[in-house]
């Protein structure tokens, strides 16, 4: 289900969506798929990957994660981090 604040995000355009990001959203990390770098950011009660192609300085486009799949992708568990 979609939060009226996840509405009016996916209700701007690109050009909108990044300046929302770069105005209020918390970078939380980067992956990689196919031939694009994803990052991860917080906004006000959601998250959402700004997808841009590896070699090129641009955003193709802003979306809404929406498979907690995905969302597991950024965790990174490594043994040596956990309390004995």
């Amino acid at each position: 289900m979609s939060s009226e604040a996840e509405k009016a995000f996916m209700a701007l355009r690109l050009a909108g969506r990044l300046e929302r990001v770069k105005s209020s959203g918390e970078y939380l990390d980067s992956r990689r798929h196919g031939g694009h770098n994803i990052h991860l950011y917080r906004m006000d009660g959601f998250f959402c990957e700004v997808w841009m192609r590896i070699g090129h300085d641009q955003v193709e486009w802003i979306e809404i994660p929406r498979n907690m799949e995905i969302l597991a992708e950024y965790v990174r568990l490594d043994r040596n981090d956990l309390p004995a």
